[in-house]
């Protein structure tokens, strides 16, 4: 994300409007991988979740009040409430504006949506055909409904990508619903190679590009 503003700043853009515009896009994201999660788990029925343990509301509502207690804390010191107010304020009402603004165009709101969802469906359509080249007999339904369970709980680990819980999670969703480990193990594995490993020279080389260029 910073490396997102960075670009953006660097390309002209005033930082409120980077700030709103990148977090706007992982937004986004979040309500497209919501959204599709609750169609892929209609579509595959109780088989693709029925392992799936969610959090108690209990202990969700004690983490909210946690924060909440932290922040108030943190608001209460003076110095810190001065730097609030002088300098986040101004940025969060800007932002706001930003994104507001953004909302209220149906062609900017369709093309911000429709890219969310083209990324997280590739993702899932990649999952599934690892899984076909190893044999496995899974729908896409079932495997789709997998895959947005496991980036959803593996979104919490702090790894780059998910990197070791993604892999355990989309394994364990493989096989609570069916599939042979012997075919799930190297199917989650030639996902992550395709969508992981390889874009990293690909991506190492257009960094270096970025930063020769000073566009970062």
């Amino acid at each position: 994300m910073a490396l997102n503003v960075r670009y953006l700043q660097r390309s002209g853009v005033d930082l409120p409007v980077a700030t709103s515009g990148v977090g706007l896009s992982y937004a986004a994201g979040s309500v497209v991988h919501v959204f599709l999660m609750v169609v892929f788990a209609v579509w595959a029925g109780q088989s693709a979740f029925g392992s799936l343990r969610l959090p108690r509301p209990q202990a969700v509502l004690w983490g909210v009040l946690a924060v909440l207690a932290l922040a108030a804390a943190t608001l209460a010191v003076p110095a810190v409430r001065r730097l609030v107010v002088a300098r986040v304020v101004p940025l969060v009402r800007r932002a706001v504006d930003g994104v507001g603004h953004a909302l209220r165009r149906p062609g900017k709101l369709a093309l911000l949506l429709g890219g969310a969802a083209v990324i997280t469906l590739g993702y899932l359509a990649c999952l599934y055909f690892s899984t076909r080249a190893f044999g496995g007999g899974l729908d896409l339904a079932t495997v789709g409904a997998v895959y947005l369970a496991g980036a959803a709980i593996a979104a919490a680990a702090p790894t780059p990508g998910g990197l070791g819980a993604l892999e355990a999670a989309l394994i364990a969703g493989l096989v609570a619903a069916g599939m042979d480990h012997t075919v799930a193990v190297p199917a989650v594995f030639l996902h992550r190679l395709a969508t992981f490993w390889l874009p990293i020279l690909p991506g190492w080389a257009a960094f270096a590009w970025l930063r020769r260029s000073e566009y970062v």
